[in-house]
């Protein structure tokens, strides 16, 4: 009779995590993203490690590739720091003897009032890496206008979720991020003490002017440019946590020349340190 008993329990148990599991296998797409987003907000303190490299052109290899790393302290305390050598995203694509040698920058980030800003900007570099936060561009993609599918073959214990900004999205993520780092530089010119500042009144009028100039031109070729952004998101279907992410951007201009470029940018983070 105990014994019987203990059997209906059992499968008493089996049956209510089956139904558990079901239900979470029941997630739209978007729902299981937005999942991820939410328990990842939720985690006081994580790491994760990264890729990132440039191209320009249609095809061809990735002539930059830059190491990085970042560690999150306090739920909102960033770390981001360059790695001196990096390795290879897509060894069909990418070529070790072009790889960007960084001097091992570090950026200091802090999340306020739901936006993450940079403390530390003493090297144009460090705006560059600033924009290589994976947190931001997940928080971005998940207020954004997108579309989110499921991929097929993901490994076992995991699942998928491929997420492709609008138009309308991709090109306004390129262009707050190019905006803001283009305001920063002008601050650096006024700043003292700081390297782009200088003494001469003359200089920094020289500076300012130039500034301008490639200030308008980038908001002109951006205007008319056309983007493309998508990402492809693993997540743990035990915990529902993301565990990488790889993102690729890509933004077509016409030059000041009337040329047609395209420039692609590739990022590949693995999570780490739940």
């Amino acid at each position: 009779m105990r014994n019987r008993r203990l059997r209906s329990v059992i499968a008493m148990m089996v049956f209510i995590f089956g139904l558990t599991g079901c239900a979470q296998d029941q997630l739209t797409a978007e729902e299981a993203f937005n999942r991820a987003l939410s328990g990842l907000s939720g985690i006081d303190n994580f790491s994760f490690r990264g890729e990132t490299a440039i191209r320009s052109g249609e095809t061809g290899p990735f002539e930059e590739s830059l190491a990085f790393e970042g560690n999150l302290r306090h739920h909102s305390d960033l770390t981001l720091s360059s790695k001196e050598n990096s390795t290879v995203i897509r060894n069909d694509k990418l070529s070790a003897e072009s790889a960007y040698k960084s001097n091992e920058l570090t950026v200091t980030l802090k999340r306020k009032d739901g936006k993450w800003s940079t403390l530390s900007s003493e090297h144009a570099g460090e705006m560059w890496m600033s924009r290589l936060n994976p947190l931001e561009l997940l928080e971005y993609m998940g207020k954004s206008e997108k579309t989110v599918t499921q991929e097929l073959g993901a490994a076992r214990g995991t699942k998928v979720l491929r997420v492709e900004l609008s138009p309308e999205a991709a090109a306004h993520m390129v262009h707050e991020s190019l905006d803001e780092q283009m305001k920063t530089l002008a601050e650096r010119i006024e700043r003292k003490d700081d390297p782009l500042y200088s003494d001469d009144p003359k200089v920094r009028k020289r500076l300012k002017e130039i500034w301008e100039r490639d200030y308008h031109e980038m908001k002109n070729m951006l205007n008319d440019a056309d983007a493309v952004s998508v990402c492809h998101v693993t997540i743990n279907r035990k915990s529902q946590l993301p565990t990488k992410m790889t993102m690729e951007r890509r933004l077509s201009f016409v030059d000041e020349q009337g040329k047609t470029r395209t420039e692609t940018l590739l990022s590949d983070v693995t999570f780490t340190g739940y």
